[in-house]
């Protein structure tokens, strides 16, 4: 019966735990041109707001993002 008790309890700390995590960081493409991308970054951990907004070519946000998912693997 401790046993059931104590797996309950760590099964509810662990769901409770993985809830508070909130993404802070909240990436949005959008398409200009052909060859153009907007990308609007909000920070939302810091207090106020932060708001970035970057215009890069296409070839060269697929390299940024290569090199983001090369970096993440390793």
């Amino acid at each position: 019966m401790k046993k059931y008790i104590l797996i309950l309890l760590l099964l509810i700390s662990t769901t409770v735990f993985t809830q508070e995590i909130k993404k802070c960081v909240e990436v949005k493409v959008e398409k200009l041109d052909t060859y153009k991308v907007k990308v609007t970054k909000i920070n939302n951990c810091v207090e106020p707001k932060e708001i970035t907004i970057r215009a890069y070519l296409r070839h060269e946000w697929i390299k940024k993002q290569k090199r983001k998912k090369k970096k993440n693997e390793k």
